[in-house]
């Protein structure tokens, strides 16, 4: 029998004007027992001053030293972790109202899911929502199409860590991406649709929005791993040109729009350009750039790839 529930990872750095709202989230959950653990990177803001402010909550407990990255520091929590049901979230995100109680009762009508997933919604920096987060019915080839799993939304059994392990701490863009994949090619998912358990903040300082190329590189990295299809390779191929060729035209001229994709031309032109397992180079990019500024067929800007 383990001592709680749930036992939440809280990856830290830099975050201070976010992880008091974020450890709020977790605290005010109602139904479950928990613990609290963060792991902060040793950081120089206002982060340490809030995290005296949970001192006296036997649920949190917290480190500040310097670490390896953010997976290093999901390990290092999991790794201390006594709770069933394990997740983390990271020190900007938050938690919805009885998200923890509705996942609970989850597992408990599914003792066949290893993993649980819901519905989230992007939130702004003053926390606001700004859109539901594009979730999708599990479907593991799909998955490999697009990240359609919102991060802070899902959550595993401990059992789960004996198959699937832990994350890859050499990843550093892709980690929780990758972690779905290993895992879905092992255990079972379970969508509770309909049911918002958990707000991702968008603001500048973001991986996801500042980060677009090394992100996509990344997730385009993983899924050559795990053998995905060359249709979801050659996908996720087009839209890494797609902010590739956006970024060099921002250094440039940082008034310049982001391009239109027209995805059945980039692909074409990555199938004669790229060998599957070899990214492309900035020189291939940068004719790709050319080309597509020179194609006057465009059609309407396409989906990307969540992440």
């Amino acid at each position: 029998m383990n001592p709680v529930d749930f036992s939440i990872i809280v990856p830290s750095y830099n975050q201070g004007r976010y992880i008091k709202a974020t450890i709020d989230s977790i605290l005010s959950q109602e139904g479950a027992s928990l613990e609290v653990i963060v792991f902060d990177g040793g950081s120089n803001d206002e982060t340490i001053e809030a995290l005296h402010t949970f001192d006296a909550d036997k649920r949190v407990t917290w480190v500040s030293e310097p670490d390896l990255g953010q997976t290093h520091a999901i390990n290092k929590g999991l790794r201390r972790a006594q709770g069933s049901i394990l997740a983390y979230l990271n020190s900007d995100d938050v938690y919805l109202p009885d998200a923890l109680k509705t996942v609970r009762q989850a597992f408990e009508n599914r003792p066949d899911a290893m993993f649980i997933y819901g519905d989230a919604y992007h939130i702004s920096e003053t926390g606001d929502i700004i859109d539901p987060y594009p979730t999708e019915p599990w479907d593991y080839s799909r998955l490999q199409q697009t990240c359609f799993l919102c991060q802070p939304a899902v959550f595993w059994r401990r059992e789960a860590l004996s198959t699937v392990g832990y994350f890859d701490d050499t990843l550093h863009y892709a980690m929780d991406y990758e972690y779905w994949l290993r895992a879905g090619s092992k255990v079972t998912f379970h969508y509770i649709e309909g049911c918002f358990l958990a707000g991702s903040r968008l603001h500048p300082e973001t991986k996801t929005l500042s980060q677009r190329v090394p992100v996509h590189r990344e997730c385009l990295e993983v899924l050559l791993r795990h053998g995905a299809p060359e249709e979801s390779c050659i996908r996720w191929l087009g839209h890494l040109a797609h902010h590739e060729a956006s970024a060099q035209l921002s250094s440039t001229n940082p008034l310049a729009p982001i391009l239109p994709i027209d995805l059945a031309f980039v692909q074409s032109m990555l199938r004669n350009a790229c060998n599957l397992g070899i990214l492309p180079d900035a020189a291939t990019l940068r004719d790709l750039l050319e080309i597509m500024e020179n194609h006057t067929h465009r059609l309407d800007p396409c989906e990307s790839p969540s992440t």
